[in-house]
């Protein structure tokens, strides 16, 4: 969603955000309890001051350069995980690490399968997931970390999710979908390859709902709901 749309479309999309307008019962209730939540979760804390010392070593042009996530954005992740309860998480792109935590935080049971075959050039990302090396595996090989997750036990829509946070092949969020793995983008409004997969996603889904806010996209492939996209603000 390019600024000048996201400009136009403010007032529609912040109305529907809070539930207006939503006819779908699903949708109504992710869109209140998961998108919107306003209440505070424990996690929102280690959030919170995780992000605050990255920052105060840092200046905005390295924040921009090294992908750090904002708080909403990290905030959301961690209600995404807690709503759908995926034990098995694929992720493209180590950013900071701050994501795979949030998403860890959920349950002590779920397990990163981590992407990035420049990880050893992002330090900052290898000391931030430290504290969760024995529920994290690393590739530099995405195939092979899709193929490893599938593995680990029966293919189960609130078992798994995928959060992308850089390019990818299509035939791999093909894949995700097609075993209905929850899916998140990010960066579509920085990316135009992430937005342009995001579409590709939307325009492949038979069933299931999308969300997005022009800037993070999440596409729910679940064959009981309707096919329906919904824009919102966050």
């Amino acid at each position: 969603m390019s600024a000048l749309k996201r400009y136009l479309t403010a007032w529609s999309r912040h109305h529907r955000s809070g539930g207006f307008g939503i006819h779908s019962p699903y949708a109504y209730a992710f869109v209140r309890n998961v998108w919107r939540q306003r209440l505070p979760y424990y996690a929102y804390e280690g959030i919170h001051q995780l992000l605050d010392t990255i920052k105060s070593g840092t200046t905005r042009e390295q924040r921009r350069e090294i992908d750090l996530i904002s708080e909403s954005e990290a905030r959301l992740l961690f209600r995404l995980a807690n709503f759908f309860g995926p034990l098995r998480i694929l992720q493209a792109g180590a950013a900071t690490g701050v994501e795979s935590v949030a998403m860890l935080e959920v349950s002590h049971r779920s397990h990163l399968y981590l992407y990035d075959p420049q990880l050893e050039h992002k330090p900052l990302a290898v000391r931030v997931l430290q504290s969760q090396l024995d529920r994290v595996e690393c590739y530099d090989d995405l195939q092979v970390a899709l193929d490893e997750m599938m593995s680990a036990g029966d293919c189960d829509d609130a078992l798994m999710m995928a959060l992308v946070n850089m390019p990818v092949g299509e035939a791999v969020l093909m894949r995700l979908l097609d075993v209905r793995c929850v899916v998140v983008l990010r960066n579509l409004i920085r990316d135009p390859d992430m937005a342009r997969l995001f579409d590709v996603c939307c325009r492949h889904m038979a069933k299931g709902q999308t969300y997005t806010n022009g800037k993070i996209g999440i596409l729910n492939p679940n064959a009981k709901l309707q096919r329906e996209d919904f824009s919102l603000w966050l």
